[in-house]
């Protein structure tokens, strides 16, 4: 359920920017989007127009255009995302959000890629230990970021118990 919201804020914040300027080809010698490849997907994002069906073709668009993906913060977390919430494939797009926060730490969506890492591994693989490792990671470096006291919610539900589970639930829902 974590994912399923944070996916959707993330993936709203990435078709939301009117500031970033998105390459509509990867050959610099077209004007044509062609249909039915990354960048047409990536369009169909950007415009909210995406439905299921685009993002399940999207998906092997996303890894045969690593390159193009690769090269630019905004496509690497749209395309991370949508891979991972797919049925296979799903480290491509671990190492999509991986790549973006090691090759664009500065970017506003670094942070939000690390929140969406440490999800990833708690949630649908159980991995807390790696959770752990991505909300520290979080935290240490972008101390000043909104999502860190969700962060540092989450890495307490981690670090706990069932019983300090549910008080930390209790304590995060009374402040806000």
């Amino acid at each position: 359920m974590r994912i399923a919201l944070l996916w959707m804020l993330v993936l709203g914040a990435c078709s939301a920017s009117t500031t970033e300027t998105t390459e509509q080809q990867i050959d610099p010698h077209s004007d044509i989007v062609v249909a039915d490849s990354a960048q047409f997907y990536l369009a169909k994002i950007d415009s909210a127009t995406a439905t299921e069906t685009d993002l399940a073709r999207a998906r092997a668009n996303f890894i045969e255009a690593s390159n193009f993906i690769g090269a630019d913060p905004k496509r690497l977390m749209q395309a991370g995302l949508v891979l991972m919430s797919g049925n296979e494939n799903q480290l491509y797009g671990v190492n999509y959000l991986i790549l973006l926060t090691s090759k664009f730490p500065d970017h506003r969506f670094a942070p939000e890629a690390l929140m969406q890492l440490a999800l990833y591994f708690e949630n649908r693989l159980g991995d807390k230990a790696k959770s752990t490792l991505f909300l520290e990671m979080l935290i240490k470096r972008y101390p000043q970021h909104e999502l860190v006291p969700n962060a540092q919610a989450l890495l307490e539900l981690n670090q706990g118990g069932k019983e300090k589970e549910l008080e930390t639930v209790k304590n995060w829902l009374n402040k806000n």
